[in-house]
């Protein structure tokens, strides 16, 4: 078979898993980008961009991931057509997550949580009842003038009405530090 027609297979992440662990280890490529590696990667891979192809060894297979397996099958389409052998990982990091296996990053890799559901959150439970003016509020209100005569059900509005807040300022905080990171 002339080496432009080279198909591509597909694997799924535990025959990723079982290569990462062979000697020598799999040749693992991530497509995704910058941000989204230094956001957690399988360990072992190696950014696209920052991989030098003549590097790649071609008598052993080179992986392909990304975050859900597109990208990385069209890359690993483009890498058999200049003759590699090239394996696509079916679920991306997705799947290696759900998996349970280990990511490098920040955090673990984490992912980064959304925004909406904290800031929904805290518009409607953090600032109910709206009339007169928002519960957490007055609370707080309380709170800096000294907090006398609260009693337990005040100190349980003020943990119910504000944990909705401090969930949306955990989450722009995460959202920023996975942006630096």
């Amino acid at each position: 078979m002339p080496e432009s027609t080279r198909p591509v297979r597909t694997a799924s992440v535990a025959e990723l898993h079982a290569a990462l662990q062979a000697d020598p280890p799999a040749q693992l490529v991530d497509v995704r980008t910058p941000g989204e590696f230094r956001g957690g990667h399988v360990p072992g891979a190696q950014l696209l961009g920052e991989t030098d192809m003549q590097a790649l060894d071609r008598e052993r297979p080179v992986w392909f991931i990304c975050r859900s397996g597109a990208r990385s099958a069209r890359a690993a389409s483009q890498f058999a057509a200049q003759g590699f052998e090239a394996v696509n990982v079916k679920g991306g990091t997705m799947a290696w997550r759900a998996a349970g296996h280990a990511v490098q990053g920040p955090g673990g890799g984490k992912p980064v949580p959304g925004l909406l559901l904290p800031l929904a959150a805290s518009l409607t439970l953090g600032l109910a009842p709206f009339q007169p003016e928002p519960h957490i509020v007055g609370k707080l209100r309380w709170i800096a003038g000294g907090a006398e005569g609260m009693g337990g059900a005040d100190w349980f509005d003020v943990l119910m009405h504000g944990a909705p807040w401090l969930w949306l300022i955990w989450a722009l905080i995460a959202r920023l530090r996975a942006r630096i990171g």
